[in-house]
């Protein structure tokens, strides 16, 4: 009887230890997988994806310090290739986005080996991985990230740098009037009570959407 053919992988992290651990992981799957490329660079994956058609993707959430892997996640997904999100941030954003651009699954860089195995098989067989408890525990805690718009968001950031409430408005190009920018934080505390996170100030909102990964102090 013919032995099934290996699940091609192909990997993407910004991290050359954790593309050379990767790797390993042929060995370890017994024949289960092979590794067809690991690399940092963008285009070089895409580039390959597109040649030689892995069956299975895993893509880090963060390269160079940003939260990017959402959108390579996208790109692949739109060209119906499976892909794992696969990080060690346990921020609620770069989770949440990972999933809604179509992730088949979550492996923390934590995880056991054998979890990610495990994990590349199941997307690769039935479309879906399992997650591990931990994993798990993040994909429930992404849920709770409100959707915020680029002019709360662009209040919130300012507030973060220092700058005053009453001197926000003139940040933005053309400037907007202090009454504009109090009605863009409001919202923003609405938001996040609607998910369940009420916050009562700009300080509190400003610790809430840097802890969720919108941006970094």
């Amino acid at each position: 009887m013919t032995a099934p053919r290996p699940i091609s992988v192909a990997v993407l992290d910004d991290q050359e230890f954790i593309c050379r651990a990767l790797s390993a992981i042929a060995d370890m799957s017994q024949g289960r997988i092979t590794i067809s490329r690991t690399t940092s660079e963008r285009s070089e994956f895409f580039s390959h994806v597109r040649a030689e058609a892995p069956d299975v993707c895993i893509v880090d959430l963060m390269m160079d310090g940003r939260i990017s892997g959402h959108e390579v996640i996208g790109e692949l997904a739109a060209a119906s290739v499976r892909c794992l999100a696969f990080t060690a941030d346990h921020r609620r954003l770069p989770i949440r986005l990972a999933m809604q651009a179509g992730a088949r699954g979550l492996v923390l860089k934590s995880d056991p080996a054998e979890t990610l195995i495990n994990a590349i098989v199941a997307v690769h067989e039935e479309g879906w991985a399992p997650s591990s408890a931990a994993a798990g525990a993040l994909l429930d805690y992404s849920t709770s990230v409100p959707s915020l718009s680029p002019h709360e968001l662009k209040c919130l950031r300012l507030a973060a740098e220092g700058i005053p409430v009453k001197a926000i408005g003139r940040q933005f190009e053309p400037p907007i009037s202090l009454s504009s920018v109090k009605t863009y934080l409001a919202r923003a505390y609405e938001k996040y009570s609607d998910v369940g996170r009420p916050v009562h100030n700009t300080t509190e909102a400003v610790v809430s959407t840097v802890h969720d990964g919108w941006f970094d102090l």
